[in-house]
């Protein structure tokens, strides 16, 4: 990919620095403009560059899916992005389409895995913990019917069934348990706190997939990884198309 670059090598260099300091592609065009960079390039190429790191962040986050495998203890969650008004009304089509987040993070630690999902079916989020979190594993959740039986006195886990260990709060009545207060989710919390407020940051609408890509990249590498798996990218003959990563990140569950 390297051979095929319309731009000189120093210049490539300084938008991988400006992309590896997570400025937006508008960010990264008044930086090279600056009288004492002025560099000649336009925020069009600017952001075909972007997308060919991001192609590269998701061929990264893609084949780490297939290796991560969390133990200890670990906390999941679920949270909604761009969720619609209600309203019997004609209005315009949304920009942003409704979607289901499903997290699970390792405490103490930068192990974790974010996955959009089409809906929160029992056995989709099942499957995703099974395939995610080791036999044995210590689970903290709310009681989400998908994980707990909420008809039952007292109500019962349903992934005891699975081999894990499973401590769950209800969340309408606290978020830390009054009696145990390592029982909580505040971790996977902030991780959505986080991973939302960057995009908005990016005012991201449809391609949230590569934000969560790009998330998981500087999240869980440092900065010498960083630039090892992008410089390994560039030098592959070829990535594919975002698109089509984003359709097979999308369709995984």
């Amino acid at each position: 990919m390297l051979t095929k670059m319309q731009i000189p090598l120093t210049l490539l260099q300084k938008l991988l620095a400006i992309f590896l300091n997570g400025k937006t592609p508008s960010e990264a065009f008044h930086i090279l403009h600056y009288d004492f960079v002025n560099e000649d390039i336009c925020q069009t190429t600017i952001i075909n560059y972007y997308d060919r790191f991001n192609g590269i962040l998701m061929e990264h986050y893609l084949t780490q899916l297939d290796t991560i495998l969390l133990e200890g203890e670990v906390e999941i969650d679920e949270s909604h992005l761009f969720k619609q008004k209600v309203s019997s009304a004609p209005h315009r089509q949304y920009a942003s389409h409704p979607v289901w987040l499903f997290g699970l993070c390792k405490r103490k630690s930068s192990e974790f895995v974010i996955l959009p999902v089409l809906s929160r079916e029992e056995s989709i989020l099942i499957k995703i913990i099974r395939k995610f979190v080791k036999y044995g594993t210590t689970i903290f959740s709310d009681s989400f019917s998908v994980y707990v039986n909420n008809r039952s006195y007292p109500k019962k886990s349903k992934l005891i069934q699975y081999g894990y260990v499973h401590y769950f709060v209800n969340h309408k009545r606290e978020f830390v348990s009054q009696l145990f207060g390592t029982i909580h989710t505040n971790n996977v919390e902030n991780l959505w706190k986080r991973l939302k407020k960057e995009i908005r940051r990016e005012n991201i609408l449809t391609k949230y997939v590569p934000a969560i890509c790009r998330f998981f990249f500087f999240k869980s590498l440092d900065e010498k990884q960083q630039l090892q798996v992008l410089t390994n990218g560039l030098n592959h003959n070829s990535i594919r198309e975002s698109k089509e990563l984003v359709e097979i990140i999308m369709n995984l569950f």
